[in-house]
This record gives C-alpha cells, structure tokens and sequence, in this order.
C-alpha cells in the first residue's frame, strides 16, 4: 500500500504505530522534539526529522509532507500541537493523546477541512467501539460499565510497568473522572471514589474511576449509566489514598534547597527510574446491560486479557496494543474515511469484526459473552 503517513512523536507508542504502518506498507516519515529519538528513528530505518509540532512553522511543514499525520504526544503539549496542525493545513490526523474535550476542534477542523479522528488507542479507542457495538445489541441501554488496566504481569498493590509516560498516569490519579449515574452527569474522584470489580475468570481488582469516556459522554447520551474504571491490583487503591493524603500527587510547586519541583513530578521520575520497563499485562472488560425487543434483562460482555509473554514480543504490550490500535484507525483512514471535524473512535463500532480478526493473527483473544441478567 503506497500512502505518506507522518508520525508526530516517536516515543513509546508512536515508534510501535510507526513499526507496525512500515510493516503495513506505508511510507512512513518521523517527527519529533528530541534529538534522541529522532536518531534512534533513524537507527530503525525511518526517515526522521527534529522538529517541535507546536510550533506554526513546523507544523506547515508536516502538514504540507504528510497525507495522514499520526500524533502520540504528551498530555502537556498535545492539545496546543493539534490546535496548530489543524491551522497550519493538516487535512487528516489520527491522534492517541489525552485531550479533554476532543469536541472543542470540531468546528475549526470543520473550517479547515481536517479530518481529526481522536482517542485512537485502546483504551479509549478499541473499548469505546466496545461499548458503542453493546448498545446497539440492546432496544433499551441501561448501563455501560468499562473496565481497563495496564498492569505488571507479577500481582502486587503497585502493579505497575513504566510501560508509557508516568506523569500522564500520575495525572489520571488526580482529574475528576467524568461518568454518568442514574442520567446525570457527575465527577468521580479516581482515588477516593475507589471500588472493587470481580472480572468473569479472571479475579478480583481494584477499581479506580478515570476519565476515559469524553467523546462517549456524548455520543452514547441515551445511556443512564455510563463510568470508566482503571484496573489495578487489590490493595493500590488503599496505597494512593495514602500518597494522596501526604500530597504527594500534587502539583503544587516547592523549593528544595533552591530548586523547585512539584512532588507529583518527583514520583513520576522515580516511577520511571525504578518500575520494571517490561512484562505487564492489559486486562479489558466491558460490559453492559439492557432491554430486548421483548423487554429480558440482557447482559453483554467483552474481554481480554493478554500479557507481553503471552506474545513474546520486545515491548510492553500496553504500548504494542495502544500502537497496534492507532496503526489500524490511521490505515481506515487512509483507505477513504473522509469526514471534516472530530470524528470519535466510537463511529467504526461496525468495524468491530475487523477488529477481532486482526488481533486473532497477533495471537489475542477478545472473548464475548451475552447472556440473561440475573434479578438483583
């Protein structure tokens, strides 16, 4: 397949998209603010350029170079490089960064004629076709519950592989978690708001409420229920409530010995100096319930569960998922996708077979179950 595709960030995501669209046939060319990775780009055999998106001058450029542009950007910068690519004339961009409100571009892409498909990871990106394609499976949506985790293979109340930006993951842990209960809109706090799930087969884990819904909050509006959770193993819950109560998930700047530094990104650093860089495991559940045509009390469930051993590849498999997953909406949208605005992952629910298929070949199970709603 002969198509230009840019990626925008070669860190650990943006190097598995960048991999797997080569090893799809596409063209690929490599932007990125480090000097670094922009060698080690080059060592893996892409064209690669240094090169800040935020600025407007750069951004004309990879706009002018690029058919379809795909970003995996830190939080921090990545709202103000997509704001600039969309006016500097990208006309396609498939992005993977956390963004609050995706919607908030719509009617500039619209203007600019840019197509901005957003949240083009796993999760959100492959649970919100999940959730999309369960409600469409009910006559009556009554609830939509998506559990997500990241999570080392070995069980601990850590859990956890530096396996993508820590100060991102520490940031989950302190954003209002946005969710929707008994049809109103309501704000989660991830650590206090904690609870428990028992996943079919699989076990028992803390639940922590994150803000992974954004765009579903609105296109799934005729859901009464609707929450994210992130997984994590028992006993995480209880140990950032502590971590919490001693602020040091805050971002508040302090001055040590006349340097300042915010304890939030001093944990982040010694997260990603001490944290193992591989072996961790992805476990996905969502699950909704509903009404037939004939009004039983349906429930329907997909899972996954599949650790970076169980593939036996080099990265961690939350990276290797979340790039897999934004190498397949990048190659959909280069095969004509061709809407102007914020498009949600949501809106290829019909694609879910697809989906299926391709992570069979990769050797990963997503199991489905639909059954009949036991009476509470």
């Amino acid at each position: 397949m002969s198509a230009l595709v840019c990626v925008t960030g070669f860190g650990r995501v943006g190097s598995v998209t960048a991999d797997i669209l080569r090893s799809e046939g596409f063209e690929v060319l490599v932007y990125d603010s480090s000097m670094r990775r922009v060698e080690e780009a080059k060592s893996l055999g892409f064209k690669a350029y240094l090169t800040d998106a935020t600025s407007a001058s750069s951004a004309k450029i990879i706009a002018s170079n690029c058919e379809v542009i795909a970003t995996a950007l830190p939080s921090k910068i990545a709202e103000q490089a997509l704001r600039t690519l969309i006016e500097n004339g990208a006309k396609k961009i498939v992005d993977v960064s956390y963004i609050r409100d995706p919607f908030i571009y719509n009617r500039l892409a619209q203007e600019k004629n840019t197509l901005l498909l957003v949240d083009a990871g796993i999760a959100p990106g492959l649970t919100n076709i999940l959730a999309a394609h369960i409600v469409k499976s009910f006559n009556e949506p009554l609830e939509v519950i998506i559990h997500v985790g990241g999570l080392s293979a070995k069980e601990s109340a850590l859990g956890l592989v530096a396996s993508w930006n820590m100060e991102d993951m520490l940031e989950e842990y302190t954003r209002p978690a946005r969710a929707r209960i008994g049809g109103k809109y309501v704000e989660l706090d991830p650590v206090l708001d904690a609870t428990t799930v028992e996943i079919p087969g699989i076990g028992v884990f803390d639940a922590m409420p994150t803000d992974g819904l954004r765009t579903l909050l609105k296109t799934l509006n005729n859901v009464p229920i609707l929450v994210e959770y992130t997984l994590r193993y028992r006993g995480h819950a209880e140990l950032f409530k502590m971590l919490k109560q001693l602020e040091l998930l805050s971002s508040k700047n302090y001055v040590v010995e006349g340097c300042s530094i915010t304890p939030r990104t001093m944990l982040a650093r010694l997260l990603e100096d001490k944290l193992p860089k591989r072996g961790d495991r992805i476990i996905t559940y969502v699950k909704g319930v509903g009404k037939d045509n004939n009004g039983n009390m349906i429930k329907a469930e997909y899972i996954l569960d599949v650790s970076q051993d169980d593939l036996g590849i080099k990265i961690p498999i939350l990276s290797y998922m979340t790039g897999f997953m934004q190498a397949w909406f990048t190659q959909k949208v280069v095969e004509g996708f061709k809407n102007a605005g914020v498009v949600p992952p949501e809106k290829l629910a019909d694609l879910l077979p697809e989906i299926i298929m391709k992570l069979k070949e990769k050797g990963i199970t997503l199991k489905r179950r639909v059954c009949l709603e036991e009476s509470q």
